[in-house]
């Protein structure tokens, strides 16, 4: 896991997790930020999820972080690997998946790569 997976998860399981340890799916990450004291944009759309997890990202972004961390941050908290794993194994496709996680098919096709699930091609 990444320091940035590891940040989205921690914030997942503070704020996003169920009485029963289920997680909310879409997760909003406005409603994180606001719990976490951060002002980002609020939610309008899949492309406003997305816009706001990476503003988030970039608010939590430690000094010395990698290239890329606010949207490797964002791509783990709207998309958990280990639910991208599920829904990938459930022969989910993705303009299903895009709408479980409230996020951009073109998003969630780059984070099926990035897990190693399918070839990305733009």
């Amino acid at each position: 896991m990444t320091a940035a997976s590891g940040a989205a998860h921690g914030l997942l399981l503070r704020h996003v997790t169920t009485p029963d340890g289920q997680l909310a799916l879409p997760v909003d990450p406005a409603i994180i930020a606001r719990a976490e004291g951060i002002d980002v944009p609020s939610v309008g759309d899949a492309y406003g999820r997305w816009d706001s997890a990476v503003a988030l990202g970039r608010a939590l972004e430690p000094d010395g972080a990698e290239f890329g961390w606010p949207g490797d941050f964002a791509y783990a908290l709207l998309m958990p690997a280990e639910i991208m794993r599920v829904m990938f194994a459930s022969d989910l496709d993705v303009p299903e998946m895009a709408c479980g996680f409230g996020a951009p098919w073109c998003q969630v096709r780059r984070r099926l790569a990035m897990l190693g699930l399918e070839p990305y091609c733009e």
